[in-house]
């Protein structure tokens, strides 16, 4: 019996995984580049789920909501960059070349987290909501089933790396974000613009965040603190796939999406958190740069 349900877990995960690594992509990109722990990430997954419903209450089509809430959450993205981590990474006492300390744009991020939370609350309540499945139907086999939607996630992914890595490695805006990431100070000395990079990197990240809060909002119900559980998940992702590492971000999501369908499949749902933290720990045990990390970062 175990081994009968293994291809439906194993989809099931690879569906849930992906939710995963359009959450922790993003969040790898901002912290990759600009060194910031954005816990306020996870509440660019939750207003892009509430703006798409919002949208989609009026009667708008399912995928113009989505890219119309993309858009407003990149704008919200550049907001929460200039008011929240700006201003302290440029407080005195902290580098020249913008960083912020760990410590304080930690708490920046949290306390942005909490502010968006609360005007989440202000304007749409405490009920939970859903959004309306954008497509129905599924996708029957001998092995397993997977609805349309799942498939959509997880072409989503593929789709949502793909422009990623097309935007790094193939354009001038792409090559100054990787020299920031690798160097700063080497490149501010040959002429790169601080300001594009950090606009360019909260736009990718935030429209990663909604993406994955659009069409998760379509198959699991939304609240104004949706965003705290996937955003611990994408924080654990790093771990797993390796900080700063955009590939360790996908494999990472997948393995954890895998792992806690797993647990809840073939033991209980109440450990399915469990499951992921023990498997945090282990790496970071095991091998504490994650799995395409580097063992030492010179910044």
């Amino acid at each position: 019996m175990m081994l009968e349900l293994l291809p439906q877990q194993l989809a099931n995960g690879l569906a849930l995984g992906s939710t995963y690594a359009l959450v922790a992509l993003g969040l790898t990109l901002i912290f990759g580049v600009l060194l910031i722990p954005n816990f306020a990430h996870g509440e660019f997954y939750m207003l892009g789920a509430f703006v798409t419903y919002a949208l989609v209450a009026t009667g708008l089509n399912f995928w113009l909501a989505m890219a119309t809430a993309v858009v407003l959450v990149v704008l919200i993205g550049w907001i929460v960059d200039r008011v929240v981590f700006q201003p302290v990474a440029a407080a005195p006492g902290h580098d020249s070349g913008g960083h912020g300390s760990g410590l304080s744009l930690m708490i920046s991020a949290l306390a942005g987290s909490i502010i968006l939370q609360q005007l989440a609350t202000i304007i749409w309540g405490t009920e939970a909501r859903t959004i309306p499945a954008p497509m129905t139907g599924m996708v029957r086999t001998s092995l397993f089933t997977i609805t349309y939607l799942q498939i959509t996630i997880i072409a989503t992914l593929a789709v949502a790396w793909t422009a990623v890595w097309l935007v790094l490695h193939r354009s001038r805006l792409g090559l100054a974000i990787r020299a920031t990431s690798q160097n700063r100070d080497a490149a501010l000395l040959m002429g790169i613009s601080m300001t594009r990079v950090r606009l360019a990197t909260f736009a990718i990240g935030a429209a990663l965040g909604a993406v994955a809060g659009a069409l998760l909002g379509a198959t699991f119900p939304i609240y104004p603190s949706m965003g705290v559980n996937p955003v611990l998940k994408a924080f654990v992702v790093l771990v797993i796939g390796g900080i700063g590492s955009l590939p360790g971000a996908i494999v990472g999501g997948l393995v954890l999406g895998m792992v806690e369908v797993m647990v809840a499949g073939y033991g209980s749902s109440q450990f399915q958190d469990i499951g992921t933290f023990l498997i945090l720990v282990a790496v970071l045990l095991i091998r504490p740069q994650g799995l395409f990390g580097r063992a030492q970062v010179e910044r």
